[in-house]
């Protein structure tokens, strides 16, 4: 996938959350944001514990669920004021795992740190996962175990260190690159993304 379909499909689908609309119930936006990354942080701490105890599968099942709560945490005020109040038709893409993969691995995700961390081709092949629903599957993959004609596969015998390592560390640089600097909170999550990025890295 080029850099310029990726930055097409990125971009609609950003457009569509948005104009989906949403509410907030009244929150004040900036206490909306930080009741979501933190949220965030907590999900990358976890997905980090699991993956220094070993729970591979684990790791990277939280680490794309931090994901997809990172464009949410992000969304949230645009979504209370997009929209037009009408109610739509079909799947709002919050509620669409494969699209808020498209929403929170950004291009930007890929430009600073992970290209010297895991190299240009895993980058690229993580962009193409994120584009195309593959962190979808592999979401389901880390969670449960599957029984079909090719036998039995688990979380244990899918996901070894080295994926749970580069999903942990895309997980935590799209939190970095889409959340830190909306608030004053956010530069403080920053601080430890950072430190878990550097843990692993």
């Amino acid at each position: 996938m080029t850099m310029t379909e990726h930055d097409r499909i990125f971009f609609e689908t950003i457009e569509k959350a948005i104009a989906w609309g949403g509410t907030i119930g009244g929150t004040d936006v900036v206490e909306a944001f930080n009741i979501a990354a933190d949220h965030v942080a907590v999900l990358l701490e976890d997905a980090y514990a699991s993956y220094q105890r070993g729970s591979f599968g684990t790791c990277v099942f939280v680490a794309i669920s931090a994901l997809e709560e990172t464009a949410k945490a992000e969304l949230l005020g645009y979504r209370a004021r997009g929209g037009d109040g009408q109610k739509k038709k079909g799947i709002d893409p919050m509620r669409s795992h494969a699209e808020k993969h498209i929403m929170s691995v950004r291009p930007t995700t890929f430009m600073g740190r992970l290209p010297g961390i895991l190299g240009d081709k895993v980058c690229e092949r993580l962009i193409d996962e994120a584009m195309t629903g593959k962190l979808k599957e592999l979401r389901e993959i880390a969670l449960y175990v599957h029984a079909d004609e090719h036998g039995v596969r688990a979380p244990a015998t899918e996901v070894n260190k080295e994926r749970a390592r580069e999903i942990l560390l895309v997980a935590l640089e799209s939190a970095d690159d889409v959340l830190v600097g909306y608030t004053s909170r956010s530069f403080e999550l920053g601080k430890r993304f950072d430190e878990l990025i550097k843990n692993i890295a």
